[in-house]
Formats: C-alpha cells, sequence, structure tokens
C-alpha cells in the first residue's frame, strides 16, 4: 500500500545524516540448549545495509534462536522536542527495511514526537509470516527511543532496529541483554527490557518531584507537623508568618510550573507504556510465550516465566506510578492556588500601604503649599509695605539734605509752606512705584504661563510623531484593507 507520508520522509535528505557509530548485536543460542553466544560490533555506515541483508543461521543452529539488533549511532538530546535525523542514508534504511520487513510506517514513528505502539504482521522474502512490533516513546531528552522489531517463527530470528538513544542509555541495555542472553528465544526481550528502563527512570523522576513539592509546601507554610502543644502551634504560626514576608515567589512559580509539566509527560509516558505493555502482553500470548519455560526454552513446569513476572512486576509499576502522579498533581495544583492566593494577598497589601503612603505624601504636599502660600503672601505683604513707605523714605531724605532750603534763617514757622510739594512727589512716585510693580508681576506670570503652554504643546507634539511611527511601522491587516476600499 503506498505510503505518501514516509515516501515524503523518505525523499526529504534532511532526515538522513549518515554517521559512524552504529552498533551491531547478535546472540545466537545453537542448537537450542541454552548456550548463547553474543557478539558485539560497531559497524561501519557503509556496511550496514549488507550486514542486515546477511543470514545469522549457522549450520550448527539449527533448533536454536537467535537475535539481530542494530542500534543507531548515540545521539545528544538537548531538546525535548528537536527531531534528529537518522545516522543511515536513505538506501540503506531502506535495504534494513527490505530485508527485515518493516512496514513504511516506521519512518513516520521515527520522525514523530508521538508515543506510537503498533504490531504488525507480514510475509518474508520466503513467503513465510512473521510478527513484528513497533514501539515509539514519547520524545524527550531521555530513552526517546524508537524500536522496530520483527520475528521469524519459521526461523526462529528476531531482528530488530533501534534509534535515539543516547550513550548511556544504549550501555544500560546491553548490560541488561548480556545479563539476560539465556531468554534470547523470547522475540520480545528488547521492547520489555526499554519499557522496563524508560518507566524506571520516570517513576524515580516522580519521587525526586516529590522532593521539590514537599520543598514548596514548607516554604509557602502549607505542610508542618502536626502537635498538641498550644506553644508549639503558636510557634509554628509565628513561623510561617515570618517565613511568608520574606518568600520570593519567583523561584516558587517557576519550580512548579517545571513541576507540573514534568507530572504532565510522566503521565504521557505512563500511559503509553501501558499500552504499549499491553500489546506485548498480546503478542506474548498469541506467540504461547506466557506458558512455563525453561532457559533454553523447552516447557518445564517447575520453573515460571522470568519474562512474564517481569512484565506483571512493570505492570503494577506503570499502576502505582500513575496513582502517585495523581497525588503529585493535586498537590501541585493545590499550590498552584496557594501561590496565587498568596500573590494577591502580597500585592493587596502593599498596594494598602502604597495607597497609605500616598495619602501621607499627600497631606504633606498639602502642608507644605498652604505654607509655601502663606510664605508668598507674607513676602508679598512685606514687598507692599516697602514699596509703600521707600518712596516717602526717599522723598523726606532727600528734602532734608543741604541740597535745598524751604525756610529762612531767622524763619520761626514749625511747617514749611513747600509741605505740598513733599506730599505731591510722595504720592506720585508711590502711585508709579506701585502701578510698576503690578504691571510688572502680571507680566512675569504671563510670560510664565506661556512657557508653560509651549512645553506642552510641544510633549504633545512629540508624543502624536511617536503613534504615528507605531502606527506605520504596524502591519495593516486584510480587514483593514478591505475597509478603507
Amino acid at each position: 500500500m503506498f505510503d505518501f507520508y514516509s515516501e515524503r520522509l523518505l525523499n526529504n535528505t534532511k532526515n538522513f545524516q549518515p554517521r559512524d557509530g552504529n552498533r551491531c548485536i547478535e546472540m545466537i543460542d545453537y542448537e537450542g540448549k541454552g548456550v548463547v553466544v553474543c557478539e558485539e560490533n560497531e559497524v561501519e555506515k557503509d556496511n550496514i545495509a549488507d550486514w542486515a541483508a546477511s543470514s545469522s543461521r549457522h549450520e550448527k543452529c539449527k533448533d536454536g534462536h537467535s537475535l539481530r539488533l542494530l542500534i543507531g549511532a548515540p545521539e545528544n538530546h538537548e531538546s525535548d522536542s528537536e527531531i534528529l535525523p537518522l545516522p543511515f542514508s536513505p538506501s540503506t534504511y531502506g535495504a534494513i527495511c527490505r530485508a527485515w520487513q518493516l512496514p513504511s510506517e516506521f519512518l513516520r514513528m521515527v520522525m514523530s514526537t508521538l508515543p506510537l505502539n503498533v504490531a504488525f504482521e507480514a510475509l518474508d522474502s520466503e513467503g513465510q509470516a512473521v510478527k513484528g512490533l513497533m514501539l515509539r516513546a514519547g520524545r524527550s531528552r531521555d530513552w526517546n527511543f524508537c524500536l522496530g522489531i520483527v520475528h521469524s517463527p519459521s526461523t526462529r530470528t528476531t531482528c530488530g532496529i533501534l534509534s535515539g538513544m543516547q550513550y548511556e542509555e544504549i550501555e544500560k541495555l546491553l548490560q541488561c541483554l548480556r545479563e539476560s542472553r539465556a531468554h534470547v528465544h523470547d522475540p520480545l526481550l528488547v521492547p520489555v527490557f526499554l519499557l522496563e528502563l524508560r518507566v524506571h527512570f520516570f517513576a524515580l523522576l516522580l519521587e525526586k518531584r516529590a522532593l521539590g513539592i514537599e520543598g514548596i509546601e514548607y516554604a509557602t507554610g502549607m505542610r508542618h507537623g502536626f502537635s498538641t502543644d498550644p506553644r508549639k502551634i503558636a510557634l509554628a504560626d509565628q513561623e510561617r508568618k515570618f517565613k511568608a514576608k520574606l518568600l520570593d515567589f519567583d523561584p516558587i512559580t517557576q519550580k512548579l510550573t517545571g513541576v507540573t509539566g514534568t507530572l504532565s509527560f510522566c503521565d504521557m509516558t505512563f500511559r503509553s507504556s501501558k499500552r504499549a505493555l499491553d500489546l506485548v502482553v498480546n503478542m506474548r500470548t498469541e506467540m504461547g510465550l506466557e506458558k512455563r519455560m525453561s532457559s533454553g526454552g523447552a516447557l518445564d513446569s517447575t520453573i515460571s516465566d522470568p519474562i512474564g513476572r517481569r512484565i506483571d512486576y512493570l505492570s503494577e509499576l506503570i499502576n502505582g506510578s500513575q496513582a502517585y502522579g495523581a497525588v503529585l498533581s493535586a498537590r501541585t495544583k493545590a499550590q498552584v492556588q496557594t501561590v496565587y492566593s498568596m500573590i494577591g494577598q502580597r500585592d493587596n497589601r502593599v498596594n494598602i500601604e502604597t495607597a497609605a503612603a500616598s495619602r501621607e505624601i499627600a497631606e504633606d504636599s498639602r502642608r507644605v503649599a498652604i505654607l509655601t502660600r502663606k510664605d508668598s503672601l507674607d513676602m508679598r505683604i512685606i514687598a507692599g509695605v516697602t514699596l509703600i513707605f521707600l518712596p516717602g523714605t526717599f522723598m523726606a531724605t532727600m528734602f532734608g539734605s543741604g541740597f535745598f532750603r524751604f525756610l529762612p534763617e531767622n524763619s520761626t514757622q514749625l511747617v514749611s509752606g513747600w509741605i505740598w510739594l513733599y506730599w505731591t512727589l510722595t504720592i506720585t512716585s508711590t502711585a508709579m512705584v506701585l502701578l510698576s510693580w503690578f504691571y510688572l508681576s502680571k507680566q512675569h506670570g504671563r510670560r510664565f504661563f506661556d512657557i508653560e503652554r509651549r512645553e506642552r504643546s510641544l510633549l504633545a507634539s512629540s508624543r502624536g510623531r511617536e503613534e504615528a511611527a507605531m502606527l506605520r511601522e504596524r502591519p495593516v491587516l486584510k480587514s483593514e484593507v478591505s475597509s478603507r476600499r
């Protein structure tokens, strides 16, 4: 069946970046006696297709089982969503799929970020039925694997391709396979180990996040020891209130955001792993692998199936992790609400304190304005009194000098007849001084208001130019163009 999307991915050279570091693992149980030979080699990128097309069947390997696994070159994951290219060329990938009967959908799973689990059946080159399984873990920095595995019941050979793993993860998987080589007869050994390693990693991650949530609960005062002693309760309340005043909400909100994302991803991981595990169980049931087996693969009523037991434990681990994750999610939501409430309370308290401080500043400004106005009025009164008496004082000083003589030398008059001249000059000069003072004060005030009005107009025009520039830089929407038309 034609697969448009796989063809498009296959023709995109950005999805392929051939590089060295690919490893091939062969585990062969000769004659089915439990004597498993394990070979690990690094295969060059140009020889991968030949290795995949070659047969691992040996003349002595007539009744035994074999596992052939190709592990792509290690990756370095710096992002949770970046899709890295395959370490093969498009032709090499096509040769692997043809040799091992991998469906075209496998490439779509490799280039996807979604958790996907698909079982399939196909026919090999000799027309024999083969069963396969494709697993795609949700893309993340850790245990971001994509596995395609095919088992041929006629040849008792299992072939698989694994990509997306980091170096440390590959080493852990290889250690598990080396130590469990006696179970090479189970075609689903690799999927079980991959699911176990991934689920166990995220189960431990949940426990680490639980410690972080507990620390946030203690910081916000929502978690504390219980005591019946009133003094201890009072001291604990005082300590909690004191810590609440010094609490920095920035790192707490960052931690809560990170914990929320981690819990959501863990929940998705456990759900997808549960579906994959159910798929593995169904395939083992169809293959008859759930029966009791000996280490060599023969039926034995005294030895239980260790892989089945591991699957049962893994299923319970997933159930327990989901239940624990639900509890942590509820605690995280409670902390989010608590932190938002505390932030709102702090903001309200700060607003109240700011309003009180603003009121005090306004009262002080009012008092300063009143005192300033009073001082200004006093100064104007002093200036007015000075201007009133200054001309008369000046005239009296001038008339009392030796420049003028208004009485004869032997006169007995107390008041000179020229007194009218003094009052005329005094009143005239006083009126002129007061009028000049009044006129100059008015001119000064008008000039001050003109300067203030000019500055306001300049400020308004500059703001208008800035807004016009912003409007010119803003992209014009299609709806605005149609409305103008």
